[in-house]
């Protein structure tokens, strides 16, 4: 996560996100794009069964989290444990790099 926390105030980029395949390339999705970004937003993104919720404030990223949802209450999240956070950090890191490269100036 160290590596992710370059991007904490950098300018938020939404129309990269609205492009057709544009998630696809970094293996995300998102269930509701916003048509703009208010004053404070948080987009949830899937990948490998974990949510990653991004926090927009004022147009610039303020928190990245990682969170794993129950499947069988979608309502209800965890934070992972060290082991999972490794794991999935090892499988998923520099392709998140590249994604907030895309979405922030």
């Amino acid at each position: 996560m160290e590596k992710l926390k370059k991007f904490i105030g950098k300018s938020f980029k939404l129309e990269n996100i609205k492009a057709p395949d544009f998630l696809k390339n970094y293996s995300l999705s998102c269930q509701s794009i916003p048509e703009r970004i208010e004053e404070f937003d948080e987009l949830e993104f899937l990948i490998d069964h974990i949510v990653m919720c991004v926090a927009i404030l004022e147009g610039k990223i303020k928190r990245i989290m990682l969170v794993k949802v129950n499947p069988e209450n979608p309502d209800e999240c965890n934070p992972l444990t060290k082991e999972e956070l490794a794991n999935f950090l090892e499988k998923n890191e520099e392709k998140l790099i590249r994604f907030f490269e895309n979405i922030t100036e």
